[in-house]
């Protein structure tokens, strides 16, 4: 059977068109010990899609965008252990840089199984998501090489995942594909450590339509993204792109009833946070670095959410916890110091199926904006809607208030929350025979696990790169609009419900979940009965 050899991956599409005055380069040759030249090696810079191919003579040359100050080069053969450095530019436009290539191991035979059982694919099910996560990007992702990936638990029964060559990833959302030298991975199902090496290069186009989608795509995800939030907040330009940040001085597993940030500020437990407060330049490794003794509430101001838990800000919001209070990231975004820090919440859904390459820069700035207001109006001010003071009654947010009701909202700061589901099963007659947790498992991302009797549930949600937490993983329950938090209860009812006495069932995740808190960030199962 033939070896599969991965460098033929990276000699595809090695293409760099820059002009003299818009790039710096490295050049050099990638030889052997005994200072053989090693033709075909890859050679590029990590995390982009920039890189090349040695010549038959072991000869290369990498040219590099400008507002790329530091490379992180590799150099990979087959056979060989990688090689690994930082480049920094400098004052110089040319770096002359000979890499030694050490002997390293041989690639084993590649063993396609026919069929996997069971357990792999479950195994299977928890890797895809920990490594691609549970974002809208998700479903156009796919693994092209799973025969090379070795799946097993350790003994805290977390799944690890190993790969000796590149595992291949498409996204036909962003016409990308990525090679991804894992050197690490492992998830509970909640939280995933991930490590490794990123390659990308671009698809072809098949039509005009294709390329705008893609265009499209990869420009709402940078906007979304924690990577332009790190680049807003290193150019102090976080209202400009659609962030607003707070500190957590209380952390909460849960907010009861209705709030706003105004009045957790006033109670103590958040507090206004400036990008000066948290943010520094370190001109001595020319990077950012993050620093906070608090975890960091950060709303997506261009978004909304039907669910909302403060009336202030009607955004998705995620939570960063810097377990070691520092992490230091790139100018364009990119973290090169985790130092454990767990993001929860929105950006908790992404994966590699969110990544786009370092060196991709959007075109334009898209935001979604609230329709133009009449002017010439007196207006009362308020953050999130603006009220006619003129007439007796106002729609804000598509519901109608009286003045009366206008100032307690403006007193409580707050608005009536509408519960929408992110996912709504359909219960059929012959469904009336099944167990909850037969319905249940019908929710993508929800793990029903059955063990000795005994059920346990939990979506698959968090990703971070390198992490911390605990505690309890079960989801919250909405009762009949009765929100319920404790695990034993919601664990009680599941088990005591019939399917026959259910109108609706669903569940609320993603970025909507954090609508309900810290608590909420492990999703709600969303139940309608039959009264």
């Amino acid at each position: 059977m033939k070896k599969l050899y991965w460098f033929f991956v990276f000699t595809l599409s090695f293409k760099t068109t820059f002009s003299q005055n818009t790039h710096w380069q490295i050049q050099g040759k990638v030889v052997e010990r005994n200072q053989t030249p090693i033709p075909f090696a890859n050679v590029f810079i990590n995390n982009t899609r920039i890189g090349t191919t040695t010549d038959i003579d072991g000869n290369y040359t990498i040219k590099i965008p400008n507002n790329i100050q530091k490379a992180d080069l590799i150099a990979t053969f087959v056979g060989y252990a990688r090689y690994r450095t930082i480049i920094v530019k400098g004052n110089s436009t040319k770096h002359n840089l000979k890499i030694i290539l050490q002997n390293g191991f041989e690639l084993n035979e590649v063993k396609v199984i026919a069929q996997h059982d069971r357990e792999w694919r479950k195994k299977w099910k928890l890797f895809s998501r920990g490594l691609l996560g549970e974002s809208n990007f998700f479903k156009d992702c796919k693994i092209l090489n799973p025969e090379i990936i070795k799946l097993d638990y350790n003994n805290k029964k977390k799944l690890i995942a190993t790969a000796t060559e590149p595992i291949m990833i498409q996204n036909d959302a962003f016409g990308l594909k990525i090679a991804f030298q894992m050197e690490k991975f492992e998830t509970d199902g909640e939280q995933t450590y991930l490590a490794g090496f990123k390659f990308f290069t671009n698809l072809d186009s098949i039509s005009v339509e294709e390329s705008r989608k893609w265009a499209k795509n990869r420009e709402k995800a940078y906007n979304d993204s924690f990577r332009n939030f790190l680049v807003s907040l290193s150019q102090r330009k976080l209202n400009e792109n659609g962030f607003a940040i707070f500190k957590i001085l209380r952390p909460k597993t849960m907010y009861y009833g209705r709030t706003s940030v105004a009045s957790e500020i006033s109670y103590g437990a958040l507090a206004e946070c400036t990008p000066e407060e948290i943010c520094r330049y370190d001109s001595e490794s020319a990077e950012y670095i993050l620093q906070s003794d608090f975890p960091i509430m950060v709303f997506s101001t261009n978004r909304y959410v039907p669910i909302r838990i403060f009336a202030d800000y009607p955004n998705p919001y995620s939570i960063i916890d810097l377990v070691r209070n520092y992490s230091a990231f790139t100018e364009t975004g990119w973290l090169s110091k985790p130092n454990g820090i767990l993001i929860k919440g929105y950006w908790g859904a992404e994966g590699m199926a969110n990544l786009l390459p370092d060196d991709y820069a959007p075109q334009t700035q898209i935001f979604a904006t609230l329709p133009p207001l009449e002017t010439n109006t007196p207006k009362i001010a308020f953050k999130g809607f603006e009220v006619d003071s003129n007439k007796s009654e106002v729609r804000i947010q598509g519901t109608s208030f009286n003045k009366k009701e206008v100032a307690e909202l403006i007193e409580e700061r707050t608005i009536p929350q509408i519960v929408s589901n992110d996912i709504t099963l359909k219960i059929s007659e012959s469904d009336q025979n099944l167990s909850v947790f037969d319905l249940l498992r019908r929710i993508p991302g929800l793990m029903v696990i059955n063990e000795l009797g005994q059920y346990r549930i939990h979506f698959r949600s968090t990703n971070t790169n390198l992490g911390g937490g605990g505690g309890t993983i079960t989801p919250a329950l909405l009762y009949d609009g009765n929100f319920i938090d404790e695990e034993s209860t919601v664990m009680n009812i599941l088990n005591n419900l019939s399917v026959i006495d259910i109108k609706s069932l669903g569940a609320v995740k993603y970025g909507n979940s954090a609508a309900f808190g810290a608590r909420g960030a492990n999703g709600t199962i969303v139940i309608i009965t039959n009264k």
